[in-house]
């Protein structure tokens, strides 16, 4: 149950991190919206670790599974998040988002021979349903309106770097407690920043406003270090399959947040696609004894 804890707050967390963005996106450029959040995500996970924080060991130890996670998982997933976040609209990002669970069911069916069992696609489906309503906002009509652009394909591309994130943090992190290796990950997507920052120019910090900087705090230290933390930590207990199915809370929490905080107002079928989405999580994790699905083992 703890663990399902962990999964909501890191998924309520990431709702408000779509509008951090937006709001730090309209005085910088993308890679510099990573640069910041990751230095604050970074500062707040090394005063977490403080008890455990990552030696020379740790690094060699975990070298290859954390520059997976740190390079592909975060930082990848964050480059195309951030371009996605320039055009797109908030709300079709994150449908796009809850492909997440199905990339991770698949890829983990694929190459870690995990059994698919009626539940978790049965609840995948109904998630995406819920999620699907409200892009839609209870009409379906709309449908013949989305059209797919080039923000669309950033955010694919990054749900498809996430659903490998949350594979290789199960795979890779029992060499290590999750907390040092969520901070040697997150070192690593800052270094990616670092590097790659000075290309597309830095701005003067005595620019940056108040909201700006309340934007930033929040995406480091509670949409960063304090999410990564609880997911990465849930990820270990339940596994990628269960984790990644929590993506489907990121577009209710956005919802509620945009209408206590940011003036978008919440209508009914915001509340609509949180019981479907809701009940698409229970039935992912009831147990049921037989797969549905199961891979061959070759002779």
């Amino acid at each position: 149950m703890k663990s399902y804890l962990y999964f909501i707050i890191a998924a309520t967390f990431w709702g408000l991190n779509l509008f951090c963005v937006k709001i730090m996106l309209k005085e910088v450029n993308f890679a510099e919206v990573g640069l910041w959040r990751y230095i604050f995500g970074v500062i707040t996970l090394a005063f977490l670790c403080i008890r455990c924080f990552p030696k020379l060991k740790d690094l060699k130890d975990n070298f290859v599974g954390a520059s997976l996670v740190g390079i592909i998982g975060l930082f990848g997933f964050n480059f195309f998040y951030f371009l996605s976040l320039i055009d797109g609209s908030a709300i079709t990002i994150a449908l796009i988002l809850s492909l997440t669970p199905t990339f991770s069911l698949i890829f983990s069916f694929l190459f870690f021979k995990t059994e698919l069992k009626a539940g978790q696609i049965i609840g995948v489906i109904f998630s995406f349903i819920g999620v699907f309503y409200l892009v839609v906002k209870g009409h379906i009509l709309n449908i013949e309106a989305m059209k797919f652009n080039i923000s669309d394909l950033y955010i694919l591309l990054g749900s498809f770097m996430f659903a490998l994130h949350n594979l290789w943090v199960k795979k890779f992190s029992h060499n290590t407690s999750h907390k040092t290796f969520t901070l040697i990950t997150a070192m690593i997507c800052l270094v990616c920043f670092i590097i790659i920052t000075p290309f597309y120019g830095i701005k003067s910090v005595t620019t940056h406003g108040s909201d700006f900087w309340l934007s930033a705090l929040g995406l480091g230290v509670l949409g960063t270090a304090i999410a990564y933390f609880l997911w990465n930590q849930g990820i270990k207990i339940k596994g990628a399959n269960q984790g990644a199915i929590f993506m489907n809370f990121i577009p209710i929490s956005a919802a509620l947040l945009g209408e206590f905080f940011f003036q978008e107002k919440l209508h009914e079928y915001h509340l609509i696609s949180g019981v479907l989405i809701i009940s698409g999580l229970i039935i992912t994790n009831m147990k049921l004894k037989k797969p549905i699905l199961k891979r061959v083992k070759s002779n």
